[in-house]
């Protein structure tokens, strides 16, 4: 009798084993499952097709820049027009040249919307400019779309539709006496996700 119960102990003790293995397994199954079902949720991001930073040209250095549709609500001259409006944000690193940084934004047919807008810089720091589209001082500037907005039906449908191409904003850069070139440009990420 006394080696019964040894015998049974161990017994008992691969059978939690077994039990215990079995349950990571699902528990690995369904955190897997869990992840996969995860990134086929719609999420913008995975369309960027965004200029790796930091973008060069003669005598310019762009280290950040970010666009994204932004709210109108509080914005009493847009709040009436659109749900979102298209905004692009640059930071100037260190530049030594002059010229003109050009920004303009695209639409998902790529068709210009609205006019490009020049924001004169010179060794680093742009003029300053403050304007309904533009505010520009030392090394920021914000750019925002003034005309070709997506009623709150569209930008829905926008942010969910993971096949559909972005907005993007281009930045060009036209030096003193040279010649209009493209630097970078960038995806227009549908926030509130």
């Amino acid at each position: 009798m006394q080696d019964q119960e040894p015998e049974k102990a161990e017994q008992a003790g691969w059978k939690n084993r077994i039990w215990g293995g079995v349950a990571l397994l699902i528990l690995a199954v369904g955190v897997i499952a869990f992840y996969c079902q995860f990134n086929d949720l719609p999420r913008s991001f995975w369309r960027d097709a965004s200029t790796s930073l930091p973008w060069k040209a003669e005598g310019l250095r762009i280290d950040e820049a970010e666009a994204c549709w932004k709210s109108s609500a509080g914005d009493a001259r847009m709040e009436l027009r659109a749900f979102n409006f298209p905004l692009c944000r640059i930071r100037l690193g260190e530049s030594t040249g002059r010229g003109h940084v050009v920004v303009h934004f695209v639409n998902s047919e790529g068709i210009q919307m609205g006019d490009r807008v020049y924001i004169a810089q010179a060794d680093g720091c742009f003029a300053p400019r403050e304007s309904n589209s533009v505010k520009a001082a030392g090394q920021d500037a914000t750019v925002r779309l003034e005309d070709g907005f997506l009623s709150r039906d569209e930008y829905t449908l926008h942010q969910l539709d993971q096949h559909a191409t972005l907005w993007s904003v281009k930045i060009e850069y036209r030096p003193e006496g040279g010649e209009m070139k493209e630097i970078g440009h960038l995806s227009i990420i549908p926030n509130d996700l």
